[in-house]
């Protein structure tokens, strides 16, 4: 019987990726399975804060991202259902967000991960875990060929919203009440684009717009489930029907047209009871998915996926036995406060009145709107939003 990899990664998006270079560039005996073939469509905002440049460049992939030519994102606006906007700069970040098609992205961290020394199966579906005495020690997988049993020492769940890993541990479920659904479509042609992200609030939901070039953007909207029925066997109906409910994005599309079918995916929310197990530990939307609306999306996967890999490799080297429990402290201390500003984005997008008196307030104080655009950039820390400063500018009249 062959020795025990280090560790099998399953999963080879953005997460998955990283997780293999950061353990690779550690000395570790890397193998990463995905059951796609890249590159492959991810239904995604698709773009990514400026927070994610750091953490590029330590995973030494940022030339190979520069290459695809990705279009800045300077900032955000948001549109309340009312009509009142707010601007918000990322005037402090060293370097814009970035947008670009996350099949494109994704292939080059895959790339990277190839290049770093890991080996990498694509079109490997993991089938289940392997345990003993209740710990987890490997996964069995099944591919063209047949089925496979893999051993290691430790085991990285990537493999996104639907993961087998955290769902085999029982880890992963629903939020209990954010039950959404996202449709995405890709427009030609589209009037209006700025180097600005864009929020439109209302309509029962709100409609996001990553510019992918001057004239071309993933336009996004957010429904809950209930109204997902209305769908029925026609989506591109129901997507294009369904974007009237924002007339000022709907006029932008007049002349614009609409790029191949749609795509749905849902339910957003979901949460991770822990994010690690004896034997197992989990980057990425495998350790729960909190509908981020800025692009922090990717920036939390890479940066949970460094996390990962710093105690995964302290585990690994010690005589004493895992403690993989210091990642979950580790993750949960880095994102306490974010994903209850996200909470609380969430809460505000539910009541109108709400979101129409926050713009109303933001389009006054740029210094405001800036300040809450970088906390979602990664630039500007998390917990500065719940000082009684902060707060105070932010409900005073």
């Amino acid at each position: 019987m062959p020795e025990p990899r280090d560790v099998v990664v399953v999963g080879g998006g953005p997460a998955g990726s990283a997780a293999a270079i950061f353990l690779r560039q550690r000395g570790r005996d890397v193998l990463l399975v995905d059951e796609a073939r890249f590159p492959r469509d991810k239904v995604c905002g698709e773009s990514v804060s400026p927070g994610a440049h750091r953490l590029l460049a330590d995973l030494g992939v940022e030339p190979a991202v520069r290459v695809l030519a990705p279009f800045p994102l300077r900032g955000m606006t948001l549109t309340s259902p009312d009509g009142t906007s707010f601007r918000g700069e990322y005037r402090d970040a060293a370097e814009p967000g970035l947008a670009m098609r996350r099949e494109a992205f994704d292939k080059v961290l895959l790339d990277g991960a190839r290049a770093s020394g890991a080996e990498v199966r694509e079109g490997v579906r993991v089938t289940g875990l392997v345990t003993q005495d209740g710990t987890v020690t490997g996964v069995t997988c099944q591919d063209g060929r047949g089925g496979e049993t893999i051993r290691a020492r430790l085991v990285i769940g990537a493999d996104g919203r639907r993961s087998v890993v955290a769902r085999r541990l029982g880890l992963l479920h629903e939020h209990p009440t954010l039950r959404k659904f996202a449709v995405r479509g890709y427009w030609d042609g589209m009037d209006g684009l700025e180097t600005l992200g864009e929020m439109h609030v209302g309509g029962g939901g709100y409609c996001g717009i990553a510019p992918l070039s001057a004239a071309r953007a993933n336009v996004t909207f957010v429904l809950d489930r209930r109204e997902m029925a209305a769908a029925g066997g026609d989506l591109d109906g129901f997507y294009r029907e369904t974007l009237r409910r924002w007339p000022r994005v709907q006029e932008r599309l007049s002349r614009a047209s609409l790029l191949g079918s749609p795509t749905a995916i849902g339910p957003l929310a979901l949460e991770a009871s822990r994010v690690s197990a004896p034997g197992a530990l989990l980057v990425g939307d495998s350790a729960g998915f909190y509908d981020p609306f800025t692009g922090e999306g990717v920036t939390l996967a890479l940066r949970s996926a460094e996390m990962a890999a710093e105690v995964a490799d302290r585990a690994l080297g010690s005589s004493n036995g895992f403690d993989l429990g210091a990642y979950d402290r580790t993750r949960q201390a880095a994102t306490r406060d974010k994903f209850r500003i996200n909470r609380a984005l969430q809460r505000v997008v539910a009541w109108p009145a709400l979101s129409n008196a926050m713009a109303r307030k933001l389009s006054r104080r740029p210094d405001l709107a800036d300040k809450l655009v970088g906390i979602a950039g990664d630039f500007v820390p998390a917990g500065s939003a719940w000082s009684l400063r902060f707060v105070w500018d932010l409900l005073a009249g």
